[in-house]
Parts: C-alpha cells; structure tokens; sequence
C-alpha cells in the first residue's frame, strides 16, 4: 500500500461522503438507511453478474438471453427505490457539464422516433432513461468505494466462474472454433468478452489495493484476473489492463499525471473523429500503413461500412438500434462478407451513426467539459484524490475500450451505466475561487 507521503497532498476540501440537505429527501431512521444500502450494494454485484455480456448458450440458450437485460433493468428500479431512503453525499449542480450530458442521453433516448420503432429499439431507449437515472441514484447516495466493493465483487464472481468452467468444462469454458481453438471464453460466448472483465476485475484490484486492501485478497484476485486475460489471448483487453492499472498507480503518485490523465477522453474523441474522416474520405475498408493493411480482424469492414451510410441520415442519425436493424443494410453486408454482426466493434461510430453529426458533437462538448471539469476540481482540490484518480482511471479505460468494442449507449450494460455516473460525479458545485493550498 502506498504510504501518505508518497500520495502527496489530499485534493479533498470537501468530502465526497459529506450529506447536504435537500428539500425532497426526508430523514429515515438509521435501520432504514443502512438496509437501503445493503440492499444498493447487492444490487450492484447482482447487476454486473447479469448485465457483463451474453453467457454461453449451453449456460442460457440464446432465446432467453433477454433474461439477462431484464435482471438488470430489475436491479436499477430496485436500486432506484433504495435510494429514496438514503440521505444524497454528492451534489450536482446544474452547470453546463451537467446539461452537456443530459443533452445527449436525451437526444439519444429520444432518437428511437426516427426509426422503424420496433420493439426492440423502444424498450432500448426505456432502458436507457432508466439507467442513466439510476447512474444519478447511484453516484449520489453511496460512497465510490462502496461501489466499487461491490462492482470488483461481481467481476470476481464472473471471473473465478469461467475459470472454473475453463478448466473443469471445457467444452463450454474453452472456444472450439478453428479461429479460436483453445482460448478461454469461459461462461461467455466471446472470448472477447471474458479478456475485458478481467481487465476490469485488475484494475478495480488495483485500486482497492491501493486504498488498503490486503495483500492476500489483492494478489489472489489480481493474478486470477490476469490468467484469465493471458488464457483469452485478448490483446484488446491486455493492452487495456496493462495502460489502466498504470495510470491508476502514476495518477496516485504525480497530481501532474492525474491532469494529463483528465485530458485523454477528450484526446481519443478527436482521434476517433479523424479515424471516422479516413473511412469515410478514402472508402477503404482497412487501415493502410505503408505497405502493410490493418484490419483488426475485420473490425475495419463493419466501420467502413457504418460510414458509408452516414450520408443517408447525417444530422440525426438512424436512431438509437436502428441500423442494424434495417433488413437492406442488415443483408447486403451479409451477402458481401458470409458474415454480420449487428454490432459497430466501435463506441465512437455507434454514437455517430446512431445520433449523427448532432449527438457526436454533444458527446464530444459533454466529453470536453468533464476533463475541464476535472482540471479545475484538482487545481481547487474540491475532490477525494483517490476517487478522482479512480474516476479519471475508469473513464480512460472506457473510453481505450470503445476504440475496438461497443461500449457506449449500452443500456444495460453495468460499466456503461457506471461511465455516467463517473461523468455526473464531477458534475458538483466548486468553489467560486480557488482555495490557497
């Protein structure tokens, strides 16, 4: 564990965990706001058991896999209720980082009028109005390391159960197919899937560590975690576990690391925007270096063919799920590949073709207004350092994520709902001046 000294001074002024008065909350007594809590933090393990990615269909077959989705939303309305009896720690104040963001989860909820309003797309945005409320509830009833108690307890469970089924079922834990013959998939279908959990399981090891977890608990989940993201061979996840757990320890020892940390989600969208102007200027359906072709494993095909249509609706985009799911785009990539996945492989071009060149730009605003936020909530050391450094941490990882993997305007998806609630956590009051160190 690292020592006082070495984390320097504390940037909180104001604790995180202070309660403030409301005029809407009213006192509960204390049984009833401790077992709200309880009952906030199991359905946070509950969620990310539930909501993490599909599980194998000899686990759930791939007719009731809805099942999962709606534990989840079932979860968030539980959640959602709890919070009535729990007196709010953070304040969020209506600023124009708040109304950024509200903006662009609006635009995106409301999008769903704009496509082929099929149920599907209907009950995604529902989803997501209520999931983005319950990132609010979250992130202003319970303390950050609360939840992230709770978030690394769901992840290990997932974690130790597919190397179980790994090694002692590996016809379901191993991936047979001849692309992935061998790689640890575990109770997913994607090996992809089980990499990224476990990224996420080392990084929230990481910082319980370095808040005062044993050495004991954090090794045997560390390693467990890393196993399984060496056994997946996801160099997508390692890559992102590897950069994660290093910001989080740098982000702790150098308050000028933490702010060129909190200006890297701007950075990637600007680099995702110009990765988006190459598809969509050259028409190449891979990345040309020289002589040599990237394609990510044939990630580029599906961004360049998400680009291509762009033009058909530029300003609004095709609405939330609603390109996917229109059958002449659906079956023409099919026929032109003998493959389709209804899904980008990308957070940033999800977010341009499903909102356009309207809900892009307010994600981005939204984007630029947290890293300046941050900036000023460090120089006026307005909050926690070990959660800011938690926070900057988490949201770098989402967003390195999104370059490869959907991952934005998930709606149920728990770390997606978690990213809001990171954006809505800085959005609070900050002193008027800043406060002589």
């Amino acid at each position: 564990m690292l020592q006082e000294g070495q984390l320097g001074a504390n940037l909180q002024i104001a604790s995180d965990s202070e309660a403030y008065e409301s005029a809407i909350w009213k006192a509960r007594s204390v049984g009833v706001e401790k077992l709200a809590r309880n009952v906030i933090r199991g359905s946070i393990t509950v969620n990310v058991v539930a909501s993490m990615g599909v599980f194998h269909p000899a686990l759930l077959p791939a007719e009731w896999s809805y099942l999962q989705q709606a534990v989840a939303l079932v979860m968030w309305s539980i959640l959602i209720y709890a919070s009535v009896f729990v007196r709010p720690r953070v304040r969020v104040q209506l600023n124009p980082d708040l109304i950024a963001l509200v903006a662009f989860y609006a635009l995106a909820a409301i999008s769903v009028l704009w496509t082929s309003l099929a149920v599907a797309a209907i009950m995604k945005s529902a989803a997501l109005v209520v999931t983005t409320f319950g990132a609010y509830c979250l992130i202003t009833r319970i303390d950050m390391d609360e939840i992230v108690g709770s978030t690394a307890l769901g992840f290990f469970i997932l974690v130790a159960a597919s190397a179980l089924c790994a090694v002692f079922v590996p016809e379901i834990g191993v991936d047979q197919s001849w692309m992935h013959n061998g790689q640890w998939q575990g109770i997913y279908e994607s090996k992809q899937t089980l990499g990224f959990i476990s990224a996420y399981l080392m990084f929230f090891a990481c910082y319980q560590k370095m808040t005062g977890q044993g050495w004991i608990a954090f090794l045997a989940t560390f390693l467990l975690a890393l196993t399984c993201v060496i056994a997946s061979e996801s160099r997508g996840a390692g890559a992102v576990a590897v950069a994660a757990c290093g910001l989080l320890v740098t982000s702790m020892w150098s308050i000028r690391c933490m702010r060129v940390y909190a200006v890297l989600p701007f950075i990637m969208c600007i680099l995702a925007a110009l990765l988006f102007l190459y598809f969509y200027l050259t028409g190449y359906d891979s990345i040309h270096l020289g002589e040599s072709t990237i394609d990510l494993t044939e990630r580029t095909f599906i961004w360049q063919y998400a680009i291509s249509h762009f033009n058909d609706a530029p300003l609004l985009g095709f609405g939330i799920n609603g390109f996917w799911t229109r059958p002449s785009i659906y079956d023409y990539f099919n026929q032109n590949h003998g493959w389709v996945l209804d899904n980008y492989h990308s957070g940033y071009i999800a977010v341009a073709i499903e909102t356009g060149f309207l809900g892009y730009l307010l994600f981005v605003a939204s984007v630029y207004l947290f890293s300046e936020k941050v900036l000023y909530l460090i120089a006026t050391r307005s909050i926690n350092r070990c959660h800011c450094a938690l926070i900057i941490g988490f949201v770098v990882l989402s967003f390195q994520s999104n370059f490869t993997e959907t991952m934005f305007l998930r709606s149920t998806m728990f770390t997606s709902v978690l990213l809001v609630a990171c954006f809505f956590a800085v959005c609070r009051p900050v002193p008027q001046q800043p406060l002589q160190p």
